[in-house]
């Protein structure tokens, strides 16, 4: 179990996430009752951990890039999973000998709340550890404006322009729904998780193609503008500012009646659309780490990343049956919403959390078999020569 200290027993989280990722597939399966999905959404919590062998460490996320550190005022949570990451420390801390070694100093003589607003100024990963006020719904959706009728298409074009889990999670999942599946990266900074464990990678992007195409070049940004004016689904990761300024307006592109999936650390709305977020930071914004505290008396992090899977598969259920429905519409998924819902609505009670936890340490059924990949992903723009023929084709 990825959740407790390392130097202590495996803890139950105090919210039903493995039960909330469940229900989410299940009701995917209601929208694609042909699709080929996971066993779980369980399984698909935990998938990276177990493939990578990551263990629970209490304070310092299971992949070791997250931190829980005392400030004055509260704690933070600090995600530092980049090199580019580690220099603006420095700049952070205003020392210039700031570094990984001296971080939990330099957080306990500082206020909470003012290195945190310094920490997103900079670009970093960094939120305050406290309840966040959670959304009415786990999920946002602004209405499109197209055809009243539910879409007779049987197999959508999805084009896939996000990086990392969630929103890759996503588009595998619309995959194995029968969607064709286009991954997009720019051949100068492709996913950063090709860089990580290649069987993940493959379990993701397998059922996909891929393409390449430099954002600065003329051509293949027509390119991209032809490719979503043909999809029926866009997957992306991106604050709504960097869109813009390669000419795409999620808005008005889902008011035509394209069904746009955003999948972001802090939503589309306000000064939060700019700030930084990856799955474990983002939790901890979203309320999971004093759920914990509440539960066992100390702030933790519980799972591997876990609002980029929850998101992933909440993500691929809204677009499946936003598509479905004929309409489009712009879904504003955030990895912090995703949890601050679940941590509002599902948190159990401490007879409920002893309950689970005597269940867990008597379990000794074995864990769900690991997914095997449909193959190798391919190469970044291994798909280059189809793209005209994607781009000219007609809708099925």
């Amino acid at each position: 179990m990825l959740t407790g200290e390392s130097d202590g027993p495996p803890l139950v989280a105090p919210i039903p996430l493995a039960a909330l990722a469940d229900g989410a597939l299940a009701a995917l399966r209601v929208v694609a009752p042909e699709a080929d999905l996971p066993s779980s959404g369980a399984l698909l919590l935990g998938e990276r951990a177990r493939l990578m062998g990551l263990t629970r460490q209490g304070e310092v996320s299971a992949n070791g890039t997250c931190r829980l550190l005392k400030a004055k005022g509260g704690r933070i949570a600090i995600n530092i999973p980049r090199s580019d990451d580690l220099e603006l420390l420095p700049a952070l801390f205003k020392e210039s000998g700031a570094n990984l070694q001296t971080l939990a100093r330099h957080v306990a003589e500082r206020d909470r709340d003012a290195l945190v607003a310094q920490g997103r100024l900079l670009g970093l990963a960094i939120s305050a550890d406290e309840d966040c006020p959670p959304p009415q719904d786990p999920f946002a959706i602004v209405p499109g404006g197209g055809q009243t009728a539910p879409c007779k298409a049987e197999r959508p074009l999805v084009i896939d322009l996000s990086s990392l889990w969630a929103g890759p999670l996503a588009g595998s999942l619309l995959a194995a729904a029968g969607a064709v599946v286009v991954k997009v990266e720019s051949p100068l900074r492709p996913d950063g998780a090709r860089m990580g464990h290649a069987g993940f990678f493959d379990l993701l992007n397998a059922e996909k193609r891929c393409v390449a195409l430099r954002l600065t070049d003329s051509q293949d940004l027509q390119m991209l503008h032809g490719l979503i004016a043909r999809a029926d689904i866009v997957i992306e990761s991106s604050r709504p500012r960097a869109l813009q300024q390669i000419g795409l307006d999620a808005r008005r592109l889902a008011a035509s009646g394209k069904t746009w999936l955003s999948i972001t650390a802090y939503g589309r709305q306000g000064e939060a659309a700019d700030w930084i977020g990856f799955g474990d930071d983002a939790a901890i914004a979203g309320g999971l780490g004093r759920a914990m505290e509440r539960a066992f008396g100390r702030s933790m992090f519980a799972g591997d990343a876990i609002a980029d899977p929850l998101a992933g598969i909440t993500g691929a259920l809204a677009a499946l049956a936003v598509w479905r429905s004929g309409m489009g519409g712009l879904i504003d998924i955030s990895l912090c919403g995703v949890i601050a819902h679940a941590c509002a609505h599902h948190e159990a009670t401490a007879d409920e959390i002893a309950a689970w936890q005597t269940l867990a340490a008597a379990d000794r059924e074995a864990l769900f078999s690991l997914r095997k990949a449909a193959g190798r992903a391919r190469a970044v723009g291994a798909d280059n020569g189809m793209l005209h023929d994607l781009i000219g084709a007609q809708r099925s």
